[in-house]
C-alpha cells in the first residue's frame, strides 16, 4: 500500500539525487528555498520505504496577487516503481495539502519528456522554453488548485 506524508529535506535531497541528479554531487540536490518557512517536502512510501518525493515553495511575486503562489519543484518517483501512478498520487497529495486555505497558483519547470504527465494532471504549457545548465530543456507549466470543500 502507498502512503503519503510531509518529509525531511534530507529524505527529499536523497530521492533527488537516486533520480533527478544521478552522477552529480549530492550537494547539487539542494535547492535554494529548500529550507525556507512556506516550502513544503512530501514523500510516497511503499511498505515504509520512500518512493518519491516532491517539493512545493510558497513564492512571494509581485506579477500573481491574487492567489498564493508556489514552485513545484524535484517531483521524483524511483525509476523502478515508475509508471505506478505513484507520481501522480503524491503530486495530487501536495496539491491538496498545500490548498487546504484556498485556491493556489503551482508552476514548475517541467523537463520536455514530462510535459505530457503534467499535462494529463491539468497543468497548462506555458510556450516558453527555459534550459537549465547540466540538465537540458524544460517549459514552465501551472496549474489553478481549488480548496477542496
Amino acid at each position: 500500500m502507498v502512503t503519503f506524508k510531509q518529509i525531511k529535506v534530507d529524505d527529499v535531497v536523497e530521492m533527488r539525487h537516486r533520480v533527478l541528479k544521478i552522477g552529480q554531487p549530492v550537494e547539487t540536490c539542494y535547492f535554494e528555498g529548500d529550507l525556507d518557512e512556506g516550502t513544503k517536502h512530501f514523500g510516497a512510501f511503499l511498505n515504509n520505504e520512500l518512493v518519491g518525493a516532491v517539493t512545493m515553495m510558497l513564492k512571494n511575486t509581485n506579477t500573481y496577487k491574487v492567489h498564493p503562489v508556489y514552485r513545484l519543484t524535484g517531483l521524483s518517483v524511483l525509476a523502478e516503481k515508475q509508471n505506478n501512478n505513484i507520481g501522480r498520487r503524491l503530486l495530487h497529495f501536495a496539491e491538496e495539502y498545500i490548498s487546504r486555505k484556498g485556491t493556489v497558483m503551482i508552476w514548475c519547470f517541467a523537463r520536455d519528456y514530462a510535459v505530457p504527465f503534467y499535462k494529463k494532471n491539468g497543468y497548462q504549457l506555458n510556450v516558453q522554453q527555459v534550459v537549465i545548465p547540466h540538465i537540458g530543456s524544460h517549459r514552465i507549466m501551472f496549474k489553478f488548485v481549488s480548496k477542496e470543500d
